[in-house]
């Protein structure tokens, strides 16, 4: 569910070297939109995905839940396309422009918080990679081990692949995820013909209000919006960046979670591989299904030792990539994923603000010329933007709990406190600044 993860599948597609990680892309290394696009809808489609269009689906049933998925859609594209522009005129990543708004120091504390939110998402993949295999086995078999075993076992093979063999499981992800997108959308239509789309209608859901599956629906592809820059660094016009945006953080997001609610609602089940063998197609399935997830957890724990070695830079890659995974895999095996809503919300809330300051800094305050070291490259650590993404995720955090969303969606409160309060406090510190100027050449 990561960027970077788009980041490699992009270079795996055209061959694009990764010496340009702290460089601009040059044009000629520029990629057609619809390629991208394509890669974009395919990763959207995971069984995290799978899982958290089944959760969904479930406590706010199906009409509830397209509408949940069209506003959540809606409001990752608006933050998508400018942040895709950024990455298109600059021809910087995410980590480049990270570090030129909040200063070198401040770029490492944005980049610790990323691969927190990167391992959570490789604990929670572990968990349901566990799950799917234990589900699989318990299905032929009179006796098997617990669940926790298949959960350790598999997280071990994804280890060891990211450390060993990722160039190899990076291609093989080509192949893996149109082939989930076409097996999640056999599998809704084949539960359409076991329950029609009238039926399912009236299925009622079962506690969780619109704004909270909103927030869900933004959390699951929050951190894809982050590093968009990643991703459209390669593209050729602000055209492309729209089209990658809406195609794979609007169609593509919320095409998964609606194809996934169908069968979950179908057949009562949120677990994917019940409702496909329930379908017949056990053996198909759980290929896919393995192959996908195995692709995507190495690469979220590929992207989570890039990110988590900015912030410790005496730590080896391959030492971070095993502490990261067994501390995942324990996450993973205590159940995170049975907290999956909770934790996407949590994504909605505590990540936007991360976009909502360089967006800032770049369209506001204008300070779009990143061809040399800025401000806040020069800087330390840009105080007033760390504390504008602390302020807006505490406003977040804050209206959720409280239930005092004027939006009815705390993840949009969270975004635009921290525009307004880092836009504010650059302000001030601008004509403190001129002041202090003007006084000295006085």
């Amino acid at each position: 569910m990561s960027g970077s993860w788009l980041e490699s599948t992009l270079a795996g597609i055209d061959s694009v070297s990764d010496g340009h990680a702290t460089a601009p892309v040059p044009d000629s290394n520029s990629v057609p939109s619809w390629r991208v696009a394509l890669v974009c809808i395919g990763v959207a489609f995971t069984l995290t995905s799978l899982y958290s269009g089944s959760e969904i689906g479930t406590q706010l049933g199906l009409g509830a839940g397209i509408r949940a998925v069209i506003y959540g859609s809606l409001v990752l594209t608006v933050m998508s396309v400018p942040a895709a522009i950024i990455g298109a005129r600059t021809r910087l990543s995410t980590y480049m422009i990270v570090s030129h708004v909040f200063g070198r120091h401040g770029a490492r504390v944005v980049n610790l918080a990323l691969a927190i939110v990167l391992l959570g998402w490789y604990a929670v993949t572990a968990d349901l990679f566990g799950r799917t295999f234990y589900l699989t086995v318990s299905h032929g078999m009179a006796s098997t081990p617990p669940q926790w075993v298949y959960t350790v076992g598999s997280s071990c093979i994804v280890v060891a692949t990211t450390i060993f063999g990722f160039r190899a499981i990076d291609r093989l992800s080509l192949a893996a995820a149109p082939l989930l997108v076409a097996l999640t959308a056999y599998v809704a239509w084949r539960a359409l013909g076991v329950v029609p789309w009238a039926q399912l209608m009236t299925v009622a859901g079962t506690h969780v209000d619109l704004g909270t599956g909103t927030s869900a629906v933004i959390g699951g592809m929050i951190v894809n919006v982050v590093v968009m820059p990643d991703i459209t660094r390669y593209s050729r016009t602000t055209l492309d960046c729209a089209v990658i945006s809406i195609a794979g953080n609007g169609v593509g997001a919320g095409g998964a979670l609606v194809l996934a609610m169908i069968p979950a609602l179908a057949f009562h089940q949120i677990d994917p591989m019940t409702y496909m063998q329930l379908l017949g197609l056990a053996g198909a399935a759980f290929g896919v299904l393995v192959v996908s997830t195995w692709t995507i957890n190495a690469v979220n724990l590929y992207s989570t030792g890039l990110v988590a070695s900015t912030a410790f830079r005496t730590a080896s890659y391959g030492r971070i990539v095993v502490v990261c995974g067994v501390v995942g895999t324990i996450l993973g095996v205590i159940g995170i994923a049975d907290r999956l809503i909770d934790f996407l919300v949590s994504l909605g809330l505590i990540v936007p603000p991360i976009a909502a300051v360089y967006l800032t800094d770049y369209y506001l305050l204008r300070r779009t010329d990143y061809s040399t070291p800025g401000e806040g490259a020069a800087s330390v650590t840009n105080l007033s933007g760390l504390a504008a993404a602390v302020a807006g995720g505490t406003v977040g955090v804050v209206t959720y709990v409280t239930g005092t969303s004027l939006t009815g969606v705390p993840t949009i409160e969270s975004f635009l406190s921290a525009a307004l309060f880092y836009w504010c406090a650059e302000l001030i510190r601008g004509k403190s600044r001129d002041r202090m100027w003007r006084t000295v050449g006085h």
